[in-house]
C-alpha cells in the first residue's frame, strides 16, 4: 500500500477519535482494518475503515458478508434493535462492475444491519472526500486531497493516533480508581448502623426481637406489613452474620458497581434483595433476616455478564462467581437455618435485573423490555403464592410467641394483628386464645375473654389460665357459683398462688372483686 492510502487510514481515524469522540471497537492493522463506535452520539453510524485493492466490485461482495457477520455480533453486544455501518474503503483505484453497491444502503437478512458503501480512492481523491464529508454529514473542506505524502507524515498521523487511544485509556483507568464504590461503602455502614441499633435495644437478637425490628415474618405480612419485604436486608441475626454477609458485599460490591455505574447498581442491590425476600415469603413460613438475598443479587447481575459479553466475561468473572454461586448454594443445602429460596430468589432477581437495566451505553431494546417484563412476571406470581397461602392453616408457635412479645412490650395492636391472621387461618390454638382472652381481660371487654377463654378451653381443658379468666369474667357477671367452679379447675390443675387466692377468696364468700393477672 502506498504512503497516500496509509496516511488517509490514520487521518480518518484520527478525525472520528478526536472530534467526534468515536472510541475504538477493534484494530488489525495488519490486515489495515479497523472498527469504530460512538456510544455518546447512537443516531452514528458505527465505522469501518480499510485499506483494500480491488479490481472487481466482487471483491466488495464477497467482504461484506465479512462485514454483516462482525456488525451482527457487534450489534447484539451493545443491544442495539438495528444498527448502521458506514464502510469505507480505501483503494489506489475505484472497482470494476456494479456501481449500485456504493450508491445504495445494503441491509442483511434479517433487515436489522445497514450497510453504505463508501469508497476513497487516490484516482479521484477530492471527489471522494466530498461524497464522504456528504453522506456522514462531516463539515464541509475537512479533507483535503494533498500531493506528495512523505513517511514522516503517515508516521505522526499514527502516532497521534496511537498517543489518544492510550490517553484515553489511562484517563479512563484513573477515573476508575479514583472513583470509589461509595454504593456498597454505604450499604455496609447502614447495615452496621442497623445491627448496633437493635444490638443495644436486645443484645439476645432472638426471634422475637428480630420480628419487632423487622424481619421477615408471613404473618405480619399478610396483615399489611408490606415493609417487611425490604427491612430483613440490613437486619441480622448475629456478629457472624453481618460480618459474612458485608465482607461477601464488600469483595463483589465494588466490582458490580465499577461494572454498572452507581445507580444501576443500587437498584439491583435492593430490588434483588426484595426479590429474594418475596420469594422467601413464597415459599418459606420461617422468620428471616440478612442482606444474603442482596448479596445472591450481585452474583445473579454478575453472572448476566457472562450472557451479554461471554467473549470478555466467561473465563474471567463467569469461573469466580459460579464457584461462589456453587460453594454457597451447596453450604445451603446442608444447613437447615439458611433461607435457600430467599437466596435462589435473590440470584435470579439480581440476574434478570441486570437484564432490564443493563451496563451503561447499551440500546434501550427488546431484549432489556423482555427481561424487565420476566422480572414483573415473576415477582408477581410469587407474591400470588404467598398471599394465596395466606388462610392456610399453620404452626401457631412462632406466632403466639410473638404475640405474648408484643403484649409484655404493650404493644398490642402489633399482636392483634397476628391474633387476627390466627383466627382467619384456622390456626389459633388453647394457647392463642389464651392470650387473646387475657389481652381482652385487660381491656375490661369481658365478653371477648369469656368467649376466647372458652374456646380455649374447648381445644385444650388442661390449662388453668383460660378457666381462671372464665372465673374473673362469671365474678364480673355476678354468677359467683360458676366463677366457683372455674377457679377450682384453675387451682386443681396448677398449685401457683394466684389461683389457690381466686379460689379460696371466692369460697369464703368475700365479696370484694377479685382481682388476678395471668
Amino acid at each position: 500500500m502506498s504512503l497516500q492510502e496509509n496516511y488517509i487510514f490514520w487521518r480518518l481515524t484520527n478525525y472520528f477519535l478526536e472530534q467526534e469522540n468515536y472510541r475504538l471497537i477493534h484494530l488489525h492493522e495488519e490486515k489495515h482494518e479497523l472498527w469504530l463506535e460512538n456510544p455518546s452520539q447512537k443516531k452514528r453510524p458505527v465505522i469501518r475503515i480499510q485499506i483494500r485493492e480491488m479490481g472487481w466490485t466482487s471483491v466488495v461482495e464477497r467482504d461484506m458478508n465479512h462485514t454483516f457477520n462482525v456488525a451482527e455480533n457487534l450489534r447484539k453486544q451493545i443491544g442495539a434493535p438495528f444498527l448502521q455501518v458506514a464502510n469505507i474503503y480505501i483503494t489506489p483505484f475505484a472497482p470494476v462492475g456494479e456501481e449500485t453497491l456504493f450508491n445504495e444502503q445494503t441491509k442483511n437478512k434479517n433487515g436489522k444491519i445497514s450497510i453504505q458503501n463508501l469508497l476513497v480512492s487516490s484516482e479521484r481523491l477530492q471527489t471522494d472526500f466530498n461524497t464522504l464529508e456528504e453522506q456522514l454529514a462531516i463539515p464541509k473542506e475537512t479533507f483535503l486531497a494533498e500531493s506528495d505524502i512523505t513517511e514522516e507524515q503517515v508516521v505522526n498521523e499514527r502516532q497521534n493516533v496511537i498517543t489518544y487511544i492510550t490517553k484515553k485509556v489511562n484517563d479512563e483507568e484513573q477515573k476508575t480508581r479514583k472513583s470509589k464504590p461509595y454504593v456498597t461503602y454505604g450499604f455496609i455502614l447502614l447495615q452496621a448502623l442497623y445491627f448496633i441499633w437493635v444490638f443495644l435495644k436486645d443484645s439476645s437478637l432472638n426471634t422475637y426481637t428480630l420480628v419487632e425490628w423487622g424481619a421477615k415474618f408471613n404473618p405480619l405480612i399478610y396483615e399489611g406489613e408490606w415493609w417487611r419485604f425490604i427491612s430483613p436486608i440490613f437486619l441480622h441475626a448475629g456478629l457472624m452474620h453481618i460480618a459474612a454477609n458485608c465482607l461477601m458485599i464488600y469483595i463483589v460490591g465494588p466490582w458490580a458497581e465499577r461494572l454498572y455505574g452507581k445507580v444501576r447498581y443500587a437498584f439491583i442491590l435492593i430490588l434483588g434483595g426484595i426479590a429474594g425476600n418475596i420469594a422467601s415469603f413464597a415459599l418459606n413460613n420461617s422468620v428471616s433476616v440478612g442482606s444474603s438475598t442482596a448479596v445472591f443479587a450481585l452474583f445473579g447481575c454478575l453472572l448476566y455478564l457472562v450472557v451479554l459479553k461471554p467473549h470478555l466475561y466467561a473465563k474471567t468473572i463467569g469461573v469466580n462467581i459460579a464457584v461462589l454461586v456453587a460453594i454457597n448454594l451447596v453450604l445451603d443445602l446442608f444447613m437447615p437455618s439458611v433461607d435457600l429460596a430467599g437466596h435462589v430468589g435473590g440470584l435470579v432477581g439480581g440476574f434478570f435485573l441486570a437484564g432490564a437495566f443493563s451496563v451503561p451505553h447499551q440500546y434501550f431494546n427488546l431484549r432489556r423490555i423482555l427481561y424487565g417484563a420476566a422480572m414483573l412476571l415473576l415477582t408477581a406470581l410469587f407474591l400470588y403464592m404467598g398471599f394465596d397461602r395466606a388462610d392456610e392453616p399453620t404452626d401457631p408457635a412462632t406466632a403466639n410467641g410473638i404475640a405474648q412479645y408484643y403484649l409484655k412490650q404493650n404493644k398490642q395492636e402489633e399482636a392483634d394483628k397476628l391474633f387476627r391472621y390466627l383466627e382467619k387461618s384456622r390456626s389459633a390454638d388453647e394457647y392463642s386464645y389464651t392470650l387473646m382472652a387475657g389481652q381482652a381481660l385487660e381491656k375490661k371487654e369481658f365478653n371477648v375473654a369469656k368467649e376466647k377463654a372458652k374456646e380455649a378451653i374447648r381445644v385444650n381443658n388442661q390449662l388453668p389460665q383460660p378457666h381462671y379468666i372464665l372465673a374473673i369474667c362469671y365474678l364480673q357477671d355476678g354468677n359467683r357459683k360458676e366463677a366457683l367452679k372455674q377457679a377450682e379447675i384453675a387451682k386443681n390443675l396448677s398449685p401457683e398462688k394466684v389461683y389457690e387466692d381466686l379460689f379460696h377468696g371466692l369460697q369464703q364468700n368475700n365479696q370484694k372483686k377479685p382481682e388476678g393477672s395471668l
